[in-house]
């Protein structure tokens, strides 16, 4: 399931570039990255997922959040549904309710700017999720 996708990039609530990714559709796992200035990187990685997890800390390292649903708090990753889908797609939870739902999203797709969150935010998040207490910054 490989393809060129757009997603919006913002800064401080305002999308301020468009940036094109290339995703394997098999091992070895990487996310190829055209950005909007004709740079363009590789992010590789075990899975999709922790491809897109190196990608935004780069961004969000230049003040970038990557507006796409692998960024959203209510997401998580499980392994066996990154062996199936090569981490392409995730399970959602509700924080409320303290249960994964059966919808999984595909983490390139995009979501709005105000659902999504750093990579530390979504650690915290699915860290009080699972009732895993937090000993630090992790990744």
């Amino acid at each position: 399931m490989s393809g060129l996708v757009r997603l919006d990039c913002a800064r401080d609530g305002e999308v301020v570039e468009v940036i094109s990714i290339s995703p394997s559709g098999a091992p070895p796992y990487e996310l190829k990255v055209f950005r909007g200035d004709g740079s363009e990187a590789s992010y590789p990685g075990d899975n999709l997922f922790a491809c897109l997890l190196s990608l935004r800390r780069e961004l969000e390292g230049q003040g970038l959040l990557l507006c796409c649903q692998g960024a959203r708090r209510d997401v998580t990753n499980s392994g066996m549904q990154a062996q199936m889908t090569g981490g392409r797609f995730i399970y959602t939870f509700d924080a409320v309710s303290r249960k994964v739902n059966e919808e999984t999203v595909d983490i390139l797709a995009p979501a709005c700017l105000d659902e999504v969150v750093t990579v530390e935010e979504q650690r915290v998040a699915i860290f009080d999720f699972f009732g895993i207490p937090d000993r630090g910054q992790g990744g």
